[in-house]
């Protein structure tokens, strides 16, 4: 039987979190052959400083076979489909200023709404992963890769955009921050639901270590690591 196919993914809002510990997890990365999908951070309140902080700072450091994506936090609440889709496009024009052109995404605190399908599709957005990445995950959202409708993200539909949730189960969500001995658990359990996996982790938090014993775990049971736009490529 073959393993399972895992994408680890790493929510970059270092900027507004005052820590970033980029190098170790490279590191982790570069020691295992694995990539990462890096998701930039881009908040509503101040939209440059992370991606800017990340240009000048880590973005020289992170290997060329990882994938550079949007993290969008929608932070001062922007309520209806118009504003909430021009956000979207301020996220992707702000990479672009830094030759960027992300297809994978992440909305910040599982803040993903109906109306934002349409808006990724129209920046070019492959791949979301939002529902997982939050405390909650909506009540029967697919565990693995789905298409979502136009009129509820949640749930299977016609969108041409694909979402793949983070692992989440019985109200733990799969990222890496919280030590492996806490996710072995996760991992366990999302295996036996779905043979694709989506694990987070936040780049103000030093998961080296973690990274290094969650890696070895998964390759123990023959895991193939991609990137979320080359998962597409699999589904």
């Amino acid at each position: 039987m073959p393993g399972p196919i895992v994408a680890l993914t790493v929510d970059c809002t270092c900027a507004l979190n005052g820590k970033c510990y980029v190098s170790g997890i490279v590191e982790a990365t570069e020691q295992a052959v694995v990539p990462c999908t890096w998701l930039l951070g881009v908040s509503e309140h101040d939209p440059m400083s992370n991606v800017k902080l990340y240009h000048n700072e880590y973005l020289h450091r992170i290997p060329a076979w990882h994938e550079l994506g949007l993290f969008l936090s929608f932070d001062t609440g922007a309520s209806n489909t118009v504003d909430r889709g021009d956000l979207i496009r301020v996220g992707k024009d702000i990479l672009k200023q830094f030759s960027i052109k992300p297809t994978a995404f992440r909305a910040a605190n599982g803040d993903l709404e109906a109306g934002d399908i349409k808006a990724l599709e129209d920046i070019g957005i492959l791949i979301d992963s939002t529902p997982g990445s939050s405390a909650e995950l909506p009540k029967d959202t697919p565990r693995s890769p789905y298409h979502p409708s136009y009129t509820h993200p949640y749930q299977q539909g016609e969108a041409k955009l694909w979402i793949a949730p983070v692992a989440h189960v019985n109200g733990v969500r799969g990222y890496i921050d919280q030590g492996f001995d806490a996710l072995k658990s996760v991992i366990d359990a999302h295996l036996t639901l779905s043979d694709i996996l989506v694990l987070g982790m936040t780049d103000c938090v030093d998961n080296r270590e973690n990274l290094v014993h969650v890696i070895a775990y998964l390759k123990q049971k023959g895991a193939r690591f991609i990137t979320l736009t080359q998962l597409v490529s699999e589904l």
